[in-house]
């Protein structure tokens, strides 16, 4: 009967400890969107210089987790982020593309919100060719940024009640 109450309450804390991870996952992934809501949004013209996409969920067409950062004219201090789905990327990729070999010859406007010092995140983006609305981009946003308040919010009540019946259970 004792060591049932000792695994009883490990459970609890561990199961709250889970719920705790994903909240700060969540955060740490959503974070810069949710950020991007509250600030001001700068217009900046260019051409792509360095383009890169995290290799790990790269092409997971998972939200907030597929992301392309880039830099332009040249500029190593300010990071651009583009979240976006894969079809907004593969409706993007008719005009543009950052994998190209003249990506830096292809000019742009960049409607971005300062999240930090050197962070940027893009909410339209568009050149000759081309454009990606602010429209989509925002729609995407947002649905996925509700999602993500969804998860963090059941989370975090399901970690208050694992902890309080971790706390509960005496040994």
């Amino acid at each position: 009967m004792l060591s049932r109450l000792y695994t009883r309450r490990s459970l609890y804390f561990n199961i709250a400890l889970l719920l705790l991870l994903i909240v700060v996952w969540c955060v740490s992934y959503a974070g810069p969107v949710f950020r991007s809501f509250f600030k001001d949004e700068h217009l900046f013209y260019g051409s792509v210089s360095y383009a890169a996409i995290p290799s790990v969920f790269g092409g997971s067409n998972v939200p907030f987790l597929d992301k392309t950062f880039f830099k332009i004219n040249g500029d190593e201090k300010a990071t651009f982020v583009l979240y976006a789905s894969e079809e907004m990327l593969e409706s993007m990729s008719d005009w543009f593309n950052f994998a190209a070999v003249n990506v830096d010859e292809v000019p742009l406007e960049i409607s971005a919100v300062r999240i930090a010092e050197d962070r940027f995140v893009v909410r339209s983006l568009a050149s000759t060719y081309g454009e990606l609305d602010w429209e989509t981009v925002v729609e995407y946003h947002v649905f996925y940024s509700l999602m993500a308040l969804g998860i963090i919010g059941v989370c975090s009540i399901g970690f208050i009640i694992c902890f309080i019946m971790a706390i509960k259970n005496k040994p």
